[in-house]
C-alpha cells in the first residue's frame, strides 16, 4: 500500500494536516472545492517565482476565506515597494466572487527539506541544460547536509534528449513508506525542455513524528511548518 498510494494522503489524520479545512453541505461543497482548486492554481502560476510548495485554505462561514501560503522567499511577496501581497488579495477576491480574503505567509525554515521546492529546483536546472545526473546529484548532497535521513528521486522522460523515453531513480538512505510516523515529504515537477517534458518525483526521509494526532492537528500551519508566520 506504502509504494501505490500518495505518502502526504496516506498520513492525513495521523500525521497531516487536511489542506482545506472548512465544512459546508451536500448543496456547496463541489463549488467550494472548485473554488479551492483555482485559489492554488492562481497562486501556483503566477507566484512560480516565490518557491511556494503548497497553500493552505480555511474557511470561516461563507464571506470569509484565510490563505496559509508556504513560500521559501517572502520577500518576493513583500517588496520594499510594491506590496504583491495586497494584489494577490484584490485578485483572489475577484476570482471568488467578492468574498473576504485573508492571506498569510509561512516561511519555510530549511526548503532543502521540502520535496516540492527541491523537484522545482532539479525541474529549473534541467530547463538550463545542465545534465539531469548532475543537477539530481547537486539536490541530493544539499538535502543530505541538511539533515536528511533519506532521499529518493526518480526521473521519467526523454532524458538527456534521447530519442526513447526512460525511467531512472537515485535513492539514499531509507524511505519508509509504510510507517505512517515517519515525516516523509513527497513532491512532484515537470521540466519542459525543447525535446519533452520531464517528470520529477521527490521523496524526502525527514524522521519520525513523535507528537500525537489531537496535538497536531492542533497546531497553527507556522507551527506545524516549524516557521514564522507574517501577518
Amino acid at each position: 500500500m506504502g509504494q501505490k498510494i500518495h505518502p502526504y494522503g496516506f498520513r492525513v489524520g495521523i500525521t497531516r494536516p487536511w489542506r482545506s479545512r472548512w465544512y459546508a453541505n451536500k448543496h456547496k461543497f463541489g463549488a467550494l472545492l472548485i473554488e479551492d482548486h483555482r485559489i492554488r492554481q492562481h497562486i501556483m502560476q503566477n507566484y512560480s517565482e516565490s518557491a511556494i510548495p503548497r497553500v493552505e485554505i480555511e474557511r470561516k462561514g461563507e464571506e470569509k476565506v484565510t490563505v496559509f501560503i508556504h513560500t521559501a522567499k517572502a520577500g518576493t511577496l513583500l517588496g520594499k515597494k510594491t506590496n504583491r501581497l495586497t494584489e494577490l488579495e484584490k485578485e483572489l477576491h475577484e476570482l471568488t466572487g467578492g468574498k473576504v480574503i485573508d492571506t498569510r505567509l509561512i516561511d519555510i525554515q530549511k526548503p532543502e527539506l521540502d520535496a516540492t521546492l527541491t523537484a522545482q529546483r532539479i525541474a529549473e536546472q534541467i530547463v538550463r541544460r545542465i545534465n539531469f545526473r548532475r543537477a539530481a546529484k547537486r539536490e541530493q548532497e544539499l538535502v543530505q547536509q541538511s539533515g536528511a535521513l533519506g532521499i529518493k528521486i526518480q526521473l521519467a522522460g526523454r532524458l538527456g534528449g534521447k530519442e526513447l523515453a526512460r525511467t531512472e531513480k537515485m535513492v539514499w538512505g531509507s524511505i519508509p513508506l509504510h510507517t505512517l510516523r515517519a515525516d516523509v515529504d513527497y513532491g512532484i515537477a515537470e521540466a519542459h525542455t525543447t525535446y519533452g517534458t520531464i517528470g520529477i518525483q521527490i521523496w524526502i526521509n525527514r524522521g519520525e513524528i513523535q507528537m500525537e494526532p489531537a496535538a497536531e492537528a492542533a497546531q497553527t500551519p507556522a507551527n506545524r511548518e516549524g516557521g514564522r508566520q507574517w501577518r
